[in-house]
């Protein structure tokens, strides 16, 4: 009886060790993306940005890394937070998009005065998928905007673009910032 009860313990505790735990019973982990450059060659790319912009050293930002041409390639949003003086204004902050190889990433639009929440709708024109932004001012009233890629870019100011025309609830996107 003894050793059965320390088998069972010993059972109960590598059942434990593997890794499933906090795997969400009929979810699979997804497989490592190995086409994408890593997240140290987007932080290059984005430091080399702000050298070439001649940007504060010390801007912070948040990224994303999510497919918008459907190249099955990660590229990369990013939204600038500080210093808050010389990345935002009244109408919100600035927003780089960085397109994705499968060695590097390269600037392929920036976009002014976006606020959150940012989303990326499954839907879009020219072969990428459209972000949805949130813009106000002290003379607009909040609206949420679509930015469609042109065919060279998305527009660098939400004032450029459309007004999403339906819900934020009845379209599919990701959402990427708050």
């Amino acid at each position: 009886m003894k050793h059965l009860i320390l088998f069972m313990g010993l059972l109960t505790l590598l059942s434990g060790c593997s890794g499933s735990v906090n795997t969400p019973p009929g979810l699979t982990p997804m497989p490592s993306d190995t086409k994408s450059p890593n997240d140290e060659k987007m932080k290059e790319t984005i430091a080399t940005y702000l050298t070439k912009r001649g940007a504060p050293p010390n801007s912070t930002y948040q990224y994303k890394r999510i497919d918008l041409n459907n190249d099955r390639i990660l590229d990369a949003v990013v939204l600038f937070k500080l210093p808050h003086t010389y990345w935002c204004g009244w109408d919100g902050c600035g927003m780089l998009i960085l397109k994705a190889n499968s060695k590097t990433l390269t600037p392929f639009s920036t976009v002014s005065g976006v606020r959150g929440p940012i989303y990326v709708r499954d839907t879009g024109k020219n072969g990428w998928r459209d972000i949805i932004v949130r813009i106000s001012g002290a003379r607009m009233a909040d609206k949420n905007i679509v930015l469609s890629n042109t065919g060279r870019g998305y527009p660098a100011s939400p004032m450029l673009a459309t007004d999403l025309d339906v819900s934020l609830g009845s379209i599919n996107a990701d959402k990427l910032f708050r």
